[in-house]
C-alpha cells in the first residue's frame, strides 16, 4: 500500500501541475483518481465459516486514464483508456492490475439515419461475494455495432448486434469462459407529448466452450453440464414523461431459454452429462425519476430478470428486487447520495436433484457526500452496510465498508 501511495502521490502532483484544460468541447481528457477502502468482510464469508480467518482489509485503487471526444462534422468519436491498480493491505495475494479500453464512432447519415460501431477490452478481478477467495482475472473482449432509421417523424426502426467473449484466469472457473452474441430490432413510436413505445425482439445466443463438473471425485468428474443457450426475448418498451417531474422507464416482456445440452469431447472418458432444464416466463424493469425540487433527484426501481448461476446444482437463477437512490444537492459544491437495495435469487435447479436449491435475500444500503472544491477535482467519502441471508448458511454474510476517494479531470 505504500508503494501504491507514493506512486498515487506523484501521479496527483505531476497533473495538478498541469494547467486545467478540461472544458466543455475539449477534444482530450486525462483524469486519475485514487480511494482507500475499508471492509469489514472482504470475502463475504458467513460467521460460522473459516473462524480464525481475519475477515477485514484495507486497500487501495489507484487509476488513470484519457477521454477522447472528437466531432469532425456531424461524426463522433470516443475513445475510453484507463488502467487501475488495486492493493491491499494484508490479502496482498491478490493485488490485482486492471485496464478497461472502448472505443465508439456515432455515425450519421443523412437526416435519417444514424448509429453506432465499436469495439473494447475490459480486465478486471471477480467480485469475492461470487467466486469466494479466488484470485480470478475476467477479460471481457466486445464488438457492437447499431443501425437506427427514423423513416417517420413518429416512427423507426433500429437493430443491431453486441458480441462478447469472456475468458477467466483461475482453472476453477474455466466453465464460465463463454462467448455470447447479442441481436436484437426494435420498431419504436414517439408520441407528440415526447412519450416513446416500442416492440424489441432480442435474440441471444451463448457458447461455453467448457463443461461444467458438477461431481468431481479425486480430480476426476463424474457428473458435468452444458451451459450453453439460446435465448429469444419479446418486450414492451416505453419512456414516459408524465409531468415536468416525473419520468417512467420499463421494459417488459417473455423471455424463453433454451439448453443446448451437448456433451462435448473435452474428457479422456464419458461422464454422465446432466440435461439444464429449460425456462421460459416474465421478465421486465420499471424505473420512476422524480425530480422533487431543482436541488433533489429520487429514482425507484423494481425489476425481475433472468440471470447466469454460478452455483453447481442450477442452470439459471432468476432475480427480483428493488432500489431506492437519492441525491441532494446540499449546496453549490456539495451532494449527497443515499441508496439502498433489496435483491431476491431464486435458483433453478435440476429436476430429480436430491440436494435443496438455493434461495437467497441481499439487503444494502449506502451514504456518501461528494465535494467539488474546483471545477476539476471532486472529494467523495461514503459508508455502506449490508448483509444476505440464504437458505444455506454457508452463503449467509454481512458487512460494512467506508470509502474515501479522490478524482481529478484536466
Amino acid at each position: 500500500m505504500k508503494s501504491a501511495l507514493r506512486f498515487a502521490g506523484v501521479t496527483l502532483g505531476a497533473l495538478l501541475a498541469l494547467p486545467a484544460h478540461a472544458r466543455e468541447g475539449d477534444t482530450f481528457s486525462p483524469f486519475v483518481s485514487y480511494g482507500w477502502f475499508y471492509d469489514s468482510n472482504l470475502f463475504r464469508l458467513a460467521d460460522s465459516e473459516q473462524p480464525g480467518f481475519p475477515r477485514d482489509d484495507r486497500y487501495s485503487i489507484l487509476s488513470a486514464g484519457l477521454n477522447m471526444d472528437w466531432k469532425p462534422g456531424r461524426q463522433q468519436i470516443i475513445a475510453n483508456a484507463t488502467k487501475t491498480w488495486v492493493r491491499y493491505d494484508r490479502n496482498t495475494m491478490f493485488d490485482s492490475e486492471g485496464r478497461d479500453y472502448l472505443g465508439t464512432w456515432n455515425w450519421r447519415l443523412g437526416n435519417h439515419l444514424s448509429g453506432n460501431v465499436g469495439a473494447g477490452q475490459n480486465l478486471s478481478q471477480s467480485g469475492f461475494d461470487n467466486v469466494g477467495r479466488v484470485n480470478n482475472m475476467v477479460t471481457r473482449d466486445r464488438r457492437f455495432g447499431r443501425a437506427k432509421w427514423q423513416f417517420h417523424p413518429r416512427w423507426g426502426i433500429e437493430g443491431g448486434v453486441d458480441e462478447a467473449d469472456y475468458s477467466n484466469s483461475a482453472p476453477s472457473l474455466s466453465s464460465q469462459d463463454a462467448n455470447q452474441q447479442a441481436r436484437d430490432a426494435i420498431l419504436r413510436y414517439t408520441t407528440p407529448k415526447g412519450s416513446k413505445l416500442g416492440f424489441q425482439v432480442r435474440r441471444t445466443d451463448a457458447e461455453f466452450p467448457n463443461l461444467q463438473c458438477l461431481s468431481p471425485f479425486f480430480g476426476i468428474c463424474l457428473e458435468v453440464a452444458d451451459n450453453s443457450f439460446k435465448q429469444t426475448e419479446y418486450n414492451l418498451l416505453g419512456d414516459w414523461a408524465l409531468s415536468g417531474k416525473l419520468k417512467l422507464h420499463g421494459q417488459a416482456g417473455w423471455v424463453d431459454r433454451q439448453y443446448e445440452n451437448t456433451m462435448r469431447n473435452t474428457y479422456p472418458y464419458t461422464p454422465a452429462l446432466k440435461q439444464r432444464p429449460d425456462f421460459s416466463g416474465f421478465a421486465g424493469r420499471l424505473s420512476a425519476d422524480w425530480y422533487a425540487t431543482a436541488k433533489t433527484l429520487l429514482n425507484v426501481t423494481m425489476y425481475q430478470e433472468l440471470g447466469g448461476a454460478a452455483d453447481i446444482n442450477a442452470s439459471s437463477v432468476l432475480k427480483r428486487g428493488a432500489g431506492i437512490n437519492g441525491v441532494w444537492l446540499m449546496r453549490e459544491k456539495w451532494r449527497m447520495n443515499v441508496g439502498a437495495t433489496y435483491l431476491n435469487r431464486d435458483f433453478k435447479g435440476d429436476p430429480g436433484t436430491t440436494q435443496t436449491q438455493r434461495n437467497d435475500d441481499t439487503v444494502a444500503a449506502s451514504l456518501s457526500v461528494s465535494y467539488m472544491p474546483i471545477q476539476m477535482m471532486s472529494l467523495d467519502v461514503g459508508v455502506s452496510a449490508g448483509r444476505r441471508d440464504s437458505n444455506m448458511p454457508a452463503d449467509d454474510y454481512k458487512f460494512h465498508s467506508v470509502f474515501a476517494n479522490i478524482r481529478a479531470d484536466f
